[in-house]
């Protein structure tokens, strides 16, 4: 399990030595019921938000800003999401969220354009190099940091095909690429060593509750010191620090149960991540969701990344609604769905457009029950840290993504498709849908940035303020959290 004196020992230091980089309003957070992980969730191809977003039973979009999911549906023609109906009280909708950092070109060697290879930018907040197969230069990547600072054994990279760094998702400190691992079995490996043991439900738990506490309170006392010193808004920041360190203290004899994790490290998967055809995506996606979840069940990893293919394997093709799409009748019975329906879409017109619709909407659709599938391997999973039974879904926040916007090729850097689940309900608003901005405006922009740093603030980590490029760290535009995502 999770060594708890070890962190609380890093949550101290990492409170003191970046206090002033807080923000006040997420210190008074919920606690949480358990420990928050981390996951993102890729898929690839884009989205065109018109048929990504809920909406009215007569067809109509939300009339406002800040609606509940459970008054929309999904479930309308050409719709995308439609295997997200049994699970609207457990995501939340972004509409109008930008990339907006990929637009700035600040220095030398960036590339001001979002296409397929600026994807790293989604989880970096950085700038994309000019070398479209290059690092991202020393930015790393949110779930790389986070590890960092939560601490566990394993930071966790899965990819369903597609292994290499071309087109990854985690970062490290130099802004170089992981490279993901796309088999199950190897995965489960990386987290569970062949000796590992689950812990014996009926040793009895040590009561850390005194020592922690000692801990706490000589960061308290080191945290008053420096506000005795300053004065402004710099002072009222250490006292928000303060605040949420005293939330830290616990009542000695009110010990959390060493836990219920059942996973040994002989039960390695039997799924190997072959893929043969289409129907085998969803198993191996399922198969490395469910390895995910038990590791951070029992305390092995507490963020990962899991990439759902990316843009050139033809799996899309094969689905059958993609088949009959029409499709073929535009490009014969070889086309392929990135290169043709993805690629021609946004400049279509008329009946064409209707024909790809159909296509792209279709391999879209098949792509979202993937990560619903995703969603109920954690459901599936009790948390052995939570003391109100919640499982890992419950304590996990889970952030679906694709690698670009809504807009042609090499233009794709506004209006993402993001959606938000599981666990952020402390600090997160759930069951939501979202509109970030007036989304036929050519101008406004809410840069992804904010999102970051919300998720940050969701596991915990409040002292972070900003998340992304460094030459934008200043930028007020790009600093704190998404505000209508917080509760």
């Amino acid at each position: 399990m999770i060594d708890r004196r070890r962190f609380v020992l890093a949550g101290s230091a990492a409170l003191a030595g970046l206090v002033l980089g807080s923000d006040r309003r997420m210190a008074k957070a919920q606690a949480p019921a358990g420990p928050v992980r981390f996951l993102a969730v890729r898929t690839p191809h884009g989205a065109d938000r018109d048929f990504w977003i809920p909406r009215n039973t007569d067809g109509s979009e939300p009339r406002t800003v800040d609606e509940a999911l459970s008054s929309l549906t999904f479930e309308y023609e050409n719709s995308i999401l439609n295997a997200m109906m049994p699970w609207r009280d457990k995501i939340t909708v972004l509409d109008g969220l930008d990339t907006q950092c990929i637009k700035e070109n600040t220095r030398a060697n960036l590339r001001p354009a979002h296409g397929h290879n600026e994807q790293g930018t989604l989880l970096t907040g950085a700038q994309g190099p000019a070398d479209r197969e290059g690092n991202f230069d020393n930015h790393p990547s949110l779930d790389f940091v986070l590890h960092g600072l939560l601490g566990a054994p394993v930071l966790l990279n899965a990819s369903v095909a597609g292994a290499g760094t071309w087109k990854c998702m985690s970062f490290d400190a130099a802004g170089v690429g992981r490279t993901p691992e796309t088999n199950p079995a190897n995965l489960f490996r990386q987290a569970f060593p062949a000796d590992f043991v689950p812990p014996d439900p009926g040793t009895p738990t040590i009561d850390y509750a005194n020592g922690e506490n000692k801990i706490i309170n000589v960061g308290q006392a080191q945290l008053a010191a420096l506000e005795a010193r300053l004065a402004g808004v710099e002072k009222t920041k250490v006292e928000a620090h303060r605040e949420a360190m005293k939330a830290l203290l616990r009542t000695p004899g009110n010990v959390r149960p060493i836990g219920a994790c059942t996973t040994r490290g002989s039960q390695v998967p039997t799924n190997r991540g072959s893929l043969a055809d289409y129907t085998l995506v969803q198993p191996v996606a399922r198969a490395h969701a469910a390895v995910i979840a038990q590791a951070f069940a029992c305390g092995r990893s507490r963020c990962a990344t899991l990439r759902i293919l990316d843009d050139y394997p033809n799996f899309y093709t094969q689905v059958p609604e993609v088949q009959a799409s029409g499709a073929a009748q535009l490009y014969g019975a070889d086309y392929r769905y990135h290169e043709n329906l993805v690629h021609d879409y946004w400049g279509a017109t008329g009946d064409r457009l209707a024909t790809l619709r159909r296509g792209y909407t279709a391999g879209l659709r098949w792509a979202a029950t993937h990560f619903a599938a995703v969603l109920d391997e954690f459901q599936k999973v009790p948390d052995p840290l939570d003391p109100n039974g919640g499982s890992m879904l419950d304590n996990t926040v889970i952030f679906w993504h694709s690698e670009f916007g809504h807009d042609g090729h090499d233009n794709q850097h506004t209006r993402h498709p993001a959606i938000i689940a599981g666990g952020g309900g402390r600090t997160l608003k759930l069951g939501r849908y979202l509109r970030l901005r007036n989304i036929a405006s050519s101008t406004e922009r809410v840069p992804h940035n904010k999102l970051l740093v919300s998720l940050a603030h969701a596991v915990g980590r409040t002292e972070i303020n900003f998340f992304g490029d460094r030459d934008l760290r200043s930028n007020a535009k790009y600093q704190g959290p998404l505000v209508p995502l917080m509760v």
